[in-house]
């Protein structure tokens, strides 16, 4: 879950020029949630997944929603997570606002999150990207590699008892950062998510075009066989500000549809 951040700088395995700035992030709530059930045991190898069966879980609802995309839960201890997604080009036209692609462990249900990924920010007509580690509730500590749009960044998350791996590249221009943490968490769901970022409850989400997420493999297999798949949507009472495509194995995207 996201609440309000505040911790202290994570370790690096490499020198750079690291800021950390707390970012605003409020309550996933537990809300009409779209599952997809598939067939079979869970497996520690990658595996083909199998036509799979939709159902609905209906739970208290909320009318603020600030993730889109996919999360697995269910089958865990989830260790790992692995996997890729587009750098789009902004269109900064619709206003301000910040849309933030990450992977990471914990946070569907909990009060944890081990993640990794990249700021797409708007401001006063400019597009910008800022990569970040978080080891929620502690705040995104920023690092300041170069990132442009249409690169490909690929980043994971990997647990080991309490020692924890939290790796990004960005295929294009060659950096890679790798970070070490110790925490004891519950590892108890893995997700890939496009979240919008900001200080009022469902922030102006900047237009972000389409963000594909590519290779989501959890604990060595495809997203879609790693548990219950549940699917979030950033909503503003009800307005969609996003639409998820349906996920294909390890792989699925999300549109852009309102400020």
């Amino acid at each position: 879950m996201k609440f309000s951040c505040g911790n202290t700088r994570l370790g690096e395995d490499q020198s750079s020029s690291c800021s950390s700035r707390t970012r605003t992030c409020l309550p996933l709530p537990l809300i009409v949630l779209m599952a997809v059930i598939v067939p079979g045991a869970f497996a520690a190898s990658p595996a083909t997944p199998t036509a799979s069966a939709s159902a609905v879980f209906h739970g208290p609802v909320h009318t603020d929603q600030t993730w889109s995309g996919y999360g697995a839960l269910g089958a865990g201890p989830y260790t790992s997570i692995t996997g890729s997604w587009n750098i789009p080009t902004l269109d900064c036209s619709e206003g301000n606002g910040d849309a933030s692609p990450w992977i990471g462990i914990d946070g569907w249900n909990n009060d944890t999150v081990e993640q990794i990924g990249i700021d797409l920010d708007c401001r006063s007509g400019t597009a910008s990207y800022h990569p970040w580690v978080e080891m929620y509730p502690g705040p995104s500590d920023y690092f300041k590699d170069t990132v442009d749009a249409g690169d490909t960044l690929t980043a994971s998350v990997s647990v080991s008892g309490s020692s924890w791996v939290l790796t990004e590249s960005d295929v294009n221009t060659g950096w890679t950062k790798t970070f070490h943490e110790t925490s004891t968490d519950k590892e108890a769901s893995a997700e890939a998510i496009v979240e919008d970022v900001g200080a009022s409850a469902v922030p102006p989400l900047p237009d972000f075009g389409r963000v594909s997420f590519n290779q989501i493999t959890v604990n060595g297999t495809p997203l879609a066989s790693a548990g219950k798949v549940h699917k979030s949507t950033i909503e503003r009472g009800s307005t969609k500000l996003a639409k998820e495509s349906v996920l294909d194995g390890s792989n699925f995207s999300i549109s852009w549809l309102h400020n």
